[in-house]
């Protein structure tokens, strides 16, 4: 409890030492389960001179991997809402890290982009069993920072992935890196089995908290009708929206950046990797602060919150194409890398200060029975955006190059963050009537009596 109260987290659901154990693993878990998804990246020049492929080849796998994973998450969203959270977690990083280590004895083209699927259904799996676990944990007052700090913690994830992968790829080639990020989560299921105890759900709505916490049951559940009710929140379908635009950059940027200056800037892979983690850090600062701000300016008003957001976007992406244009050398060094470096930082930092608060304001504005479903629709939408964006890059590049293919894909940032200013005109109505919803399931559980709540 007491490093609970130190990061500013008090109110997390804690009298269940069990609940903090799952929760303490989630953290531990986000950081080497996450580190799957860059691994590749700084890999791709090597993996295409062995299987003999291109960009445009490449940029399927990735594609694939998250929007194959993002179509099966709607089943794992309903899944989460149904059954137990703990099982299906151990199950999705089974699921997602078998494969994974498997892909370091990929033989050809096909079995890398099949155990890429699988490792990215897998990984889809745990995000609706997190966020719904999170809404558990934490009150509408303090879900924006506890998610920033668990979105900081997959950066760090993802940052493992490209230092792993970018200083050992070129020595002991691509398919060890494979293995050390996939191993460690074996350990952690483990961990999950045997000390793991998910919070009761609907512990962490303010008005019902109380006699959760005393043993009062959250009865209900999600059906499947339910899923059209969910597109009928406005807040939900403007949050859908503007991911796709904000993550076709996302997809685009991190995937190619390393091979991206390797080409048009002649910067050595370790090098490209340096930047890319820099750029790493600074997504995790931005992540982190993003969320903290973004909790104090929702507790003001709730439409400060969306507003905070769209407005990082559109400062973030003049950064970001500094970077983009700034220009290579002959010979680089360390520090000819710097001022893109600093740059790339700054618009890392700004960009993703959305990224925890999208979540917390989902959680926000749906029921607890809800939030699996809305967390794996929302995994759809960004996954939209995301998938096709290594595609997407991956084809520009093939019929133009890969320079302009990245510096047109940072613009997309721009759309992401107008529709920022659509969300704020819905957020308060929304959130005030789960606020009222969750008023009325209070009053029948004081009574003993269970009354559905419909949306």
């Amino acid at each position: 409890m007491k490093f609970f109260q130190l990061i500013g987290l008090d109110e997390v659901y804690s009298f269940k030492k069990g609940v903090l154990f799952l929760f303490a693993i989630l953290f531990f878990t986000g950081i080497i389960l996450n580190a799957d998804l860059n691994v590749m990246s700084p890999s791709i020049q090597f993996i295409e001179e062995e299987f003999k492929i291109g960009d445009k080849e490449i940029g399927i796998v990735g594609s694939a991997f998250t929007l194959v994973a993002a179509v099966v998450t709607l089943l794992w969203g309903y899944l989460t809402d149904k059954f137990s959270r703990k099982w299906l977690l151990v199950f999705a990083i089974l699921l997602g890290e078998i494969p994974c280590l498997l892909t370091a004895f990929a033989q050809n083209y096909t079995q890398l982009l099949i155990l890429r699927i699988l490792t990215g259904i897998g990984i889809g799996g745990t995000v609706p069993v997190v966020f719904s676990i999170i809404g558990d944990l934490f009150t509408e007052k303090q879900r924006a920072r506890a998610q920033a700090w668990y979105d900081a913690i997959i950066a760090v994830g993802v940052i493992v992935g490209m230092v792993v992968a970018g200083f050992l790829a070129p020595i002991y080639g691509w398919r060890l890196p494979f293995i050390i990020v996939s191993v460690p989560d074996f350990f952690f299921v483990l961990g999950i089995i045997i000390w793991g105890r998910e919070p009761e759900r609907g512990a962490g709505e303010q008005e019902i908290r109380e006699l959760v916490i005393k043993g009062a049951k959250y009865k209900s559940s999600i059906k499947l009708k339910d899923y059209l009710e969910l597109l009928k929140i406005p807040s939900n379908i403007w949050l859908f929206i503007q991911g796709i635009p904000g993550t076709v950059a996302w997809g685009i940027i991190p995937y190619y950046l390393i091979t991206f200056y390797f080409r048009h800037k002649n910067y050595p892979i370790q090098l490209g990797t340096v930047l890319l983690i820099i750029l790493g850090i600074g997504t995790i600062f931005g992540k982190f602060v993003g969320g903290i701000v973004g909790n104090k300016l929702y507790l003001k008003k709730r439409s400060y919150l969306p507003i905070f957001c769209g407005l990082s976007q559109l400062i973030g992406v003049i950064p970001v194409m500094i970077t983009l244009y700034w220009p290579g050398k002959v010979n680089p060094s360390f520090i000819d890398i710097l001022p893109p470096s600093i740059f790339g930082f700054l618009g890392a930092f700004f960009i993703s200060f959305a990224g925890p608060n999208v979540k917390a304001m989902l959680m926000n504005v749906n029921l607890p029975e809800h939030r699996g479903a809305i967390s794996s629709i929302f995994n759809l939408t960004d996954s939209i955006g995301a998938g096709f964006g290594p595609f997407i890059g991956g084809l520009i590049s093939s019929i133009r190059d890969l320079d302009f293919s990245m510096k047109v894909s940072a613009l997309f940032w721009i759309p992401c963050g107008i529709l920022f200013f659509v969300v704020s005109l819905f957020i308060n109505r929304d959130a005030e009537k789960i606020r009222e919803k969750m008023a009325k399931v209070r009053e029948s559980m004081e009574k003993n009596e269970w009354i559905s709540i419909k949306v």
